[in-house]
């Protein structure tokens, strides 16, 4: 009891750091090792040093198998210093702060304080709702990903899900993309931080902008809620500016009017069900307009939807040729080589 007590308030003030503990551990193994060869080896020459070192780990673990025991006082002496009074404090706080070492590291991972370690992820900046990144989420994951979620306002998930890490830290800061892995990772995705804050577009912008000074080649695409807010983004090299607002608006003016594409752009606008909406870039020009391309794509059971060349978007083909840097936007059971 009282050896206990003395544990406790040893590795709560903690005044040797782990590394020290383990040395005096290893000192009272050999030490006791040592002691019991030569003053036990002298009455007994059937024990070699293997066996006393055996003697001195066994005992200082408390398994003490009585295999090994010493017979001479000087031997019993040397034990009692060794094995009782270094060897079981310095063994019990070792796996004592060992525990505590591990657990202190599941905990920071937990609330997003340690490094992460991933390629070729994903990283979704912010959490406006526990709803909107599980869904995200959810679509990301359909080619096996990892996904690093990095936000400041929660101090950890509120779930758990595979290959999903978390990092906790202002979305502005590099020494939080750094924990993220962002030399890295692949593509990002930032969030509003809120669908009620006005200010929601700045912060996205600056955030952005600091992904893009960090990684200029990362894939980027930004949420802006309000499309007055869209000069925030000028000077961010983001591949994609979303304007959530207008397209829901569009899109909740559009079913009224025509019942039924609301359903149909539920479909395609997901990556768990129905054909899908791809693109790709073409890489060399062509003299084919792309109506004929258009229509040769359909025979296969993929529908050509939309060219976008530089900020132009094409939806009518007979009158363009692919040019090199376009891009082809089209609705397929799976994406094309």
């Amino acid at each position: 009891v009282y050896l206990s007590k003395f544990i406790r308030k040893i590795r709560a003030s903690r005044p040797l750091g782990i590394g020290a503990i383990a040395g005096l551990l290893l000192f009272a193994i050999f030490g006791n090792a040592i002691c019991f060869y030569f003053l036990e080896g002298a009455q007994n020459s059937e024990i070699d040093f293997e066996d006393s070192l055996w003697y001195s780990v066994i005992s200082i673990t408390t398994i003490g198998y009585g295999d090994f025991y010493p017979e001479t006082t000087a031997a019993r002496i040397t034990s009692f210093l060794f094995v009782i009074l270094l060897g079981l404090t310095t063994f019990s706080l070792f796996f004592g702060m060992l525990i505590d070492w591990f657990t202190e590291i599941a905990l920071r991972g937990d609330r997003g304080m340690s490094t992460v370690h991933a390629k070729n992820h994903t990283l979704i900046v912010h959490f406006p709702s526990e709803a909107r990144v599980r869904q995200l989420i959810r679509e990301l994951q359909t080619d096996g990903s990892e996904i690093v979620v990095i936000a400041d306002r929660i101090e950890s998930l509120p779930f758990q899900e595979k290959n999903v890490s978390f990092v906790r830290g202002s979305t502005v800061s590099e020494e939080t993309y750094r924990r993220a892995s962002i030399e890295t990772a692949k593509k990002a995705v930032v969030l509003s931080t809120s669908y009620e804050e006005t200010n929601s577009d700045a912060v996205v912008a600056s955030a952005a902008s600091v992904i893009d000074h960090l990684k200029p080649s990362i894939h980027l695409v930004a949420e802006c809620l309000d499309d007055q807010h869209r000069m925030l983004f000028n000077s961010v090299n983001a591949d994609a500016i979303v304007s959530v607002m207008r397209i829901t608006g569009n899109l909740l003016v559009q079913e009224s009017q025509d019942p039924g594409v609301s359903q149909v752009f539920d479909i395609i606008t997901s990556n768990l069900e129905g054909d899908v909406i791809y693109s790709c870039q073409v890489d060399s020009d062509s003299p084919s307009a792309y109506s004929e391309i258009a229509k040769q794509l359909l025979d296969r059971d993929i529908n050509l939807l939309a060219v976008t060349r530089g900020k132009e978007t094409h939806t009518a083909f007979s009158r363009i040729q692919p040019q090199k840097g376009d891009h082809v936007v089209y609705l397929a059971p799976q994406r094309q080589q």
